[in-house]
């Protein structure tokens, strides 16, 4: 059993011949590559414009190439791993460029909040934007008389209706900004707060 790791320049439209094997990786290359195995059982195999991170094999012992050979129409430097062996095989680093943007953290803390009285016929803000909520949740309770199309949930100062409430269901924002909520029940409420930091 063997396995190397090959460095090799190659120049735009080069061919480059490598040895013998059956299972290959290509660690890096920084633009598409044109990979022919040669001297193999059966015809022989192209991969046209293929990357980094490709994987090929591992064949049957008795079916690897004779010889591969790696063009590029780029100038570039490349790294491949060529093994013989059916069992070799190669764990790959993933390299992330710019900034990952983490979309849900558990919260650490949770704000003991009062209910928050909500008049009739008007519009009240219920959590003010906090820049450091993980999420809030805000519900009214299951005995509240809230009838069809009359509680809604808006944005901070908005005139639109974005979503509307029901009794006893608690309503989730995994957000920073405020919310507000319309009440046109024909009775006042408390809206219940769950909020997450």
């Amino acid at each position: 059993m063997s396995a190397r790791n090959y460095l090799q320049t190659l120049g735009a439209g080069d061919k480059v011949r490598f040895p013998a094997g059956r299972y290959f990786f290509i660690r890096t290359a920084a633009s598409a590559l044109d990979i022919t195995t040669e001297g193999n059982p059966g015809a022989p195999v192209q991969l046209l414009g293929i990357g980094a991170g490709t994987k090929f094999g591992p064949l049957p012992d008795g079916q690897g190439w004779k010889q591969l050979l790696i063009s590029s129409a780029a100038a570039q430097n490349i790294e491949i791993i060529i093994s013989d062996d059916g069992l070799f095989d190669v764990a790959n680093a993933v390299t992330v460029n710019g900034s990952p943007t983490v979309q849900s953290l558990p919260a650490g803390a949770l704000a003991d909040t009062a209910p928050v009285a909500v008049p009739n016929a008007a519009q009240t803000p219920i959590v003010p934007a906090n820049l450091s909520r993980r999420r809030v949740g805000i519900s009214f309770a299951s005995s509240a008389a809230i009838g069809p199309g009359t509680v809604f949930f808006r944005k901070t100062a908005g005139g639109q209706n974005l979503m509307e409430a029901q009794a006893g269901v608690l309503y989730t924002f995994e957000a920073t900004y405020g919310v507000d909520v319309r009440n046109d029940s024909g009775g006042a409420l408390s809206a219940l707060v769950f909020e997450e930091s």
